[in-house]
């Protein structure tokens, strides 16, 4: 035994005290709890108390007291007592512990302190440390998520008795300030806090007086009387809360008929539950709620608002809408959520809402980088209609505005966009939205409100990995009721019964037949709550309550007033929301349109819209879209073409009418000309919707949205007479469907476009009409008919002096058809097509050419030209910004460089990751993560490459190729691999892919059949060879089978593998396939008693590794070479490659080939 004091050793057995320094023997024990501590211990590993006078880490100053306003929660479990006796004692310490848990959460996330746990009961107090003016709603808040929680969880657990019951009382304690947990309150307020919560019913949290007062703004209570608490001289008046009504502080508060939220707690669970999962994992989430009209979408919505508003901290917030109307105006909704955002910067007395104004305030709020804010502006005035589209790119567009959303939340704060009326969202609204989610590195929720229709027609919303689908259900009868009775308090059993069965389950029915009731005076509101005026004399049948939802809807507006209902009626053209001067001037004829707008905002008819993240804020709109459609269905012809012609010129008078509004002013035009077809201005508004279609698409195409183009196209080309005007639109249309992918109809499309202009007698058209139908063959994959029919038309329009662009265009569509199909005429199209690029002076054709160039240059063999002609389209590229040709070339540059020069592969490589990213194609970020992959491996950044590897950027078809890089280094750190072998479905499309699969299985079979496993690695090395030769990913896949052959000791496969490359083919091997080429000669020349040749050729090979840049390599030909030198006897010649060889091993990690290089060392075996 030693002595812990002074270390004496040998001191006797059973000794009490220390003979040299008369130091205690006995263990040292925890003051506080009594444990026993290890020698020298500063803290107690049972209760964390500081030992021997050290202060425990962080302990906080003196406690100090003062007096405080605070609002105290106090909460249980009820009859937890009985429900735990019933249970096994470890399924209760899990309950509870979950119980804590989600307390400690849902405290935490609405700024409130726990105090304590006492037992199953939890107090928690809001202004301590810090007060704040909305702590009580913040506790009530809070209350309500807490029954909610606890009564979900019960139903997961299978406890559907699970409840908790709350009292919160707001007043004054003496708060300990700086004390933690408990003791940090205590006074009246505290007490009679938890009688309350006593009183409480389950699932209710009942309030004092002062709370009520303090939050009446954003809460509705129901009065429960005064009640008589334990403690208190006289009987206390209660208030239980029924629901959040508002915002925090009151905010966006509608006084009106509101339904209590029933029946679609579960939904609104999952939806919060869905923000904080993008929240935590920091990456865009879509949730689309699918639900039919007045099933609860908006309420939904409008829950959730309220929840975020009520947490404390920031989500920033966008809300915008698509329109009933004008079909196909590209990106509506997110150009009004951004220009909402934008508008809530304006401070409130400034009146200027001058766009490019609200814009630099955005751009200076949200983007500190200066450069970063010359590149986003003008792609957001592209965007808002501030000006000109310019040529962007829509891969540009899309990554600008992705990065300002990423901006607006500033690395902190979860970006919510919430998108009502999906189902008429634009093709190219939807593609953004897989454009954020596929590539963005921030938290943001997508909420897409949408009726049936949306999933059916995009299935790629449904299936995306990071999409949640949420489908609103008709309410069961039982919620139904539950409703109604929360509408309307004392409804005799047969009305409600009545009602429910008519209703179907849509609340909306159940809403809108109350509001019904009480325009008829049949429901009048009293004490805070609306009853019947008279209960015995209620019957349904004599008031002629309708059958149907529309029905109902119609019979509501028949009550109206005669100008109320004229200004519904015109409103409903409208098709989304209005302000006052608009739809004064659809309704000359009413005396007093303010009064008229009051009467249907208190009939609740329409509302105003208060958000201020709304871009519609002031604005007017119906309540429920339902309520628009009846309204609108029931005007006559004449009135439906009057308002929509009346509109188009509200419209096209407001500023920027042309750019913005083409696609709607359209919409209108063509709904007035069919309202009344056989009207004479049918030809002259026919000729005005041509027009406008055209100016819409032109739009939609330089936003990068060739559907919607192609859209308004078809629609202007359906409605044309003339034969000149409809090729022209024909051409375009069949250009914007191929651009689309639609190459079916654009094929047929261009080629009648192409015969009406040879029958004009138009060249230049025809060509450029051919064009367009040969890009279409090509895409298709029918490069010979594509080839042949671009072939004649370029012969004939490179004859014309005036056609350079028709000319440039069938340059294009025949490069590209010989880069897909590998024709021997690349070259001469490819040189005529950078010539006609450079004298245009046409950034992106010359991208183009320079690319396809290089492509016919690598397949001749001669790289280095490649190299050249690569590094030129990436200047150009960089340029003019045009992300996706440059993510092109860097990913041909780093795949290239891979085998040859590896520090600029892997520059390329990163660089091309990046790009690609913002450009947001799936299988660029894919192709250009597999090539900087494989030069992290081979540049020896391994744990970048490990870090890299991720299933959402890599498509499922490459797998393969991240499963051999894994195998790779796992197996070098002598680390289990667990090995995916499962094929991709489409791997016969890739013989790339083929091989490297074949490899991947046999390094798996390996470990149990040798000789299978290293026949599959041969043929996975002669598949790679007979695709690429000596370059591309031959190089990975030669070093890792060959590899396993010489762990297996299998020389004869190796010979094989060694001697496929064919040196009469001229191309000779890069430094990575060179160096392990000579590697694995100079092992076969050791075994086969060659020596004279190993030490030469295993310089010859450190040499490659070294000028390939390659250190794992350069380490595995310096161990082999110190283990040659070591068996000649010259240890000291064999030391410093041994000495690198082992620090390159170390830092690697690679310890199983260290220690197989230890082993061979002292052995004396290469």
């Amino acid at each position: 035994m030693n002595c812990a004091e002074c270390g004496a050793a040998g001191q006797p057995e059973g000794a009490k005290f220390c003979s040299e320094c008369g130091a205690s023997l006995a263990a040292p024990a925890c003051a506080t709890c009594g444990a026993t501590l290890t020698p020298n211990a500063k803290f107690c590993s049972e209760c964390g108390a500081a030992q021997g006078g050290v202060p425990a880490r962080g302990a906080p100053p003196p406690a100090a007291a003062s007096r405080r306003i605070t609002s105290v929660l106090f909460g249980d479990l009820v009859s937890f007592t009985s429900l735990s006796e019933a249970r096994d004692q470890e399924d209760v310490r899990e309950l509870l512990t979950r119980y804590f848990d989600e307390c400690r959460q849902i405290i935490d996330r609405y700024g409130g302190t726990v105090e304590k746990f006492i037992g199953d009961a939890v107090m928690a107090v809001w202004g301590v440390p810090t007060a704040h003016e909305d702590d009580a709603e913040r506790s009530v808040r809070a209350g309500l998520e807490l029954v909610n929680r606890i009564e979900a969880m019960g139903v997961d657990l299978g406890i559907p008795d699970l409840a908790m019951r709350v009292g919160i009382v707001t007043g004054e304690v003496a708060v300990t300030v700086g004390a933690e947990a408990q003791g940090m309150v205590a006074g009246d307020a505290v007490n009679t806090a938890a009688r309350v919560q006593s009183a409480a019913a389950p699932g209710q949290i009942w309030v004092d007086e002062t709370t009520r007062l303090l939050t009446s703004s954003a809460i509705s209570y129901v009065d429960v009387g005064s009640h008589q608490l334990k403690g208190k001289a006289d009987p206390v008046p209660l208030w239980a809360v029924r629901a959040v009504v508002a915002g925090v502080g009151g905010a966006q508060r509608a006084d009106g008929l509101e339904a209590p939220l029933i029946g679609r707690e579960r939904e609104l669970r999952l939806v919060k539950e869905v923000f904080h999962g993008a929240e935590d994992s920091r990456r865009p989430a879509l949730l689309v709620v699918d639900g039919e009209a007045g099933s609860g979408k908006t309420r939904l919505a409008w829950e959730f608002e309220k929840y975020v508003d009520g947490l404390t901290y920031v989500a920033r917030w966008h809300n915008g809408r698509c329109l009933a109307y004008g079909e196909g105006v590209a990106y509506y909704a997110l150009a009004e959520a951004i220009r909402a955002r934008l508008q809530s910067l304006r401070p409130d007395d400034d009146p200027d809402d001058d766009p490019g104004t609200l814009l630099d305030l955005g751009l200076d709020r949200y983007v500190p980088d200066a450069e970063e804010r010359q590149w986003i502006r003008p792609r957001l005035e592209a965007l808002l209609g501030i000006s000109a589209v310019g040529s962007f790119a829509r891969e540009d567009l899309f990554s600008a505005w992705t990065t300002f959303l990423q901006r607006v939340g500033e690395d902190e704060h979860t970006v919510v966009l919430v998108i009502d009326d999906a189902q008429h969202a634009d093709d190219s609204l939807l593609q953004f939205l897989e454009y954020l989610l596929a590539v963005g590195t921030f938290p943001c929720l997508v909420l897409m409100l949408t009726r049936p229709g949306l999933l059916e027609q995009s299935p790629a919303l449904a299936t995306n990995r990071r999409a949640t689908v949420l489908h609103l259900e008709a309410l069961p009868d039982a919620d139904m009721e539950r409703l109604l009775d929360g509408l309307v308090a004392g409804l005799p059993d047969d009305a409600r019964s009545s009602l429910v069965a008519r209703s179907e389950g849509v609340p909306l029915f159940a809403v809108e037949t109350v509001r019904s009731l009480i325009d008829r005076d049949v429901v009048v509101p009293r004490a805070g709550q609306y009853v019947l005026a008279d209960p015995d004399s209620l019957d349904l049948e004599s008031l002629g309550a309708p059958a149907s939802l529309q029905a109902l809807i119609a019979a509501r507006l028949d009550t109206l007033e005669p100008e109320q209902r004229r200004v519904v009626d015109r409103a409903s053209v409208f098709g989304g929301a209005f302000t006052r001067d608009e739809i004064a001037g659809l309704s000359p004829d009413v005396g007093d349109v303010d009064a008229v707008l009051d009467a249907l905002i208190r009939l609740e008819i329409l509302r105003q819209e208060s958000s201020r993240f709304s871009t519609d804020l002031g604005r007017y709109q119906f309540v429920q879209g339902a309520v628009r459609q009846v309204a609108y269905g029931t005007l006559s012809r004449h009135d439906r073409k009057a308002g929509h012609l009346a509109l188009v010129d509200v419209l096209q008078a407001e500023e920027n009418a042309a750019v913005e509004h083409a696609a709607v002013v359209a919409s209108h035009l063509l709904e007035a000309i069919d309202a009344v077809p056989d009207a004479p201005d049918v030809p002259a508004l026919t000729g005005r919707a041509i027009e406008t279609l055209q100016e819409a698409a032109a739009r939609a195409s330089a936003l990068g949205a060739p559907s919607e183009a192609a859209s308004h196209l078809d629609a202007a080309l359906s409605r044309c007479t003339d034969e000149v005007l409809g090729a022209v639109i024909e051409k375009e249309l069949a250009r914007q469907l191929d651009r689309s992918g639609d190459e079916e109809r654009a094929l047929h499309h261009a080629a009648h476009a192409t015969e009406t202009f040879d029958r004009l007698g138009d060249v230049a058209s025809a060509g450029s009409a051919a064009a367009v139908w040969a890009t279409a063959l090509v895409a298709k994959g029918d490069f010979d008919e594509a080839s042949t029919l671009a072939t004649a038309r370029y012969d004939v329009v490179r004859a014309l002096d005036d056609a350079p662009e028709a000319e440039m265009e069938l340059l294009r569509a025949l490069t590209n058809g010989f880069v897909r199909n590998g024709g021997s005429e690349l070259l001469h199209y490819a040189i005529e097509y950078a010539r006609l690029a450079e004298y245009l002076d046409d950034g992106p054709a010359m991208v183009d050419s320079y690319n396809a160039l290089s492509v016919h240059f690598v397949r001749i063999g001669l790289h280095g030209v490649s190299h050249q002609l690569l590094g030129a389209a990436v200047d150009v590229a960089r340029e003019i910004h045009e992300n996706r040709a440059l993510g092109r070339a860097l990913l041909n540059l780093n795949a290239d460089l891979n085998p040859s020069d590896v520090a600029r592969a892997q520059a390329y490589g990163r660089e091309a990751t990046r790009v690609s990213a913002a450009v947001g194609d799936r299988t660029w970020v894919s192709s250009a993560t597999i090539n900087a992959l494989q030069a992290d491996v081979f540049r020896g950044d391994w744990d970048a490459a490990l870090d890299m590897i991720d299933d959402d950027l890599v498509q499922p078809l490459e797998a393969p190729f991240q499963e051999l890089v894994r195998a790779l280094i796992l197996r070098a750190r002598g680390l289990r691999w667990d090995a995916d072998t499962t094929p991709p479905e489409t791997i016969e499309q890739d013989p790339a892919v083929r091989a490297v699969h074949t490899l991947v299985t046999g390094l798996a079979q390996a470990e149990s059949d040798p000789a299978a496993g290293a026949d599959l690695a041969v043929s996975g090395a002669e598949q790679m060879y007979a695709f690429s030769g000596v370059f591309d990913d031959f190089c990975l896949v030669f070093a890792v089978a060959t590899e396993l052959l010489k762990e297996l000791g299998d020389h004869d496969r190796l010979r094989a593998v060694l001697d496929m490359i064919d040196p009469t083919r001229r191309e000779r091997p890069p430094h990575g396939v060179l160096s392990q080429q000579l590697r694995m000669q100079a092992w076969l020349d050791a075994h086969d008693g060659k020596g004279e040749t190993v030490e030469a050729t295993l310089r010859e090979a450190l040499n490659r590794a070294e000028a390939w840049g390659s250190e794992p390599w350069a380490a595995q030909a310096q161990a082999d070479l110190a283990t040659w030198l070591t068996r000649q006897g010259r240890a000291d010649d064999a030391a410093p490659y041994a000495e690198k060889a082992r620090a390159t091993f170390s830092r690697l990690g690679a310890d199983a080939w260290s220690r197989s290089f230890e082993s061979t060392l002292t052995g004396s075996q290469v």
